[in-house]
């Protein structure tokens, strides 16, 4: 039980990396949105890592300062992570040329 302890302390530790990455992604994802007026990239994906990103943090935060506790936030952050993985995939080689007008 030991390890198994060990592995869930460490799985969670690299939480906060996760969420780390996912605030800076979520906000250039965002803020291409705006800038770009073709909306090549929905806006909602960019809020919606941002919010990944701040579900890992909290889920991290929260099983460090208070271990009995038991969160569910964690289970609701890959929505955002999977939605940009599917964009992704589906836009894939389709990016409109600019100059065919």
């Amino acid at each position: 039980m030991f390890f198994l302890d060990l592995r869930n302390t460490g799985l969670n530790m690299a939480g906060i990396f996760m969420g780390l990455w996912l605030l800076p992604f979520g906000y250039l994802v965002y803020k291409s949105g705006l800038v770009y007026k073709s909306g090549y990239i929905p806006k909602i994906l960019g809020v919606l890592l941002i919010i990944g990103g701040f579900g890992y943090m909290i889920d991290f935060f929260a099983t460090f300062l208070f271990p009995d506790f038991d969160t569910t936030i964690f289970q609701y952050t890959w929505i955002g992570e999977f939605l940009a993985i599917i964009w992704l995939l589906w836009k894939a080689g389709k990016y409109p040329n600019e100059e065919s007008g």
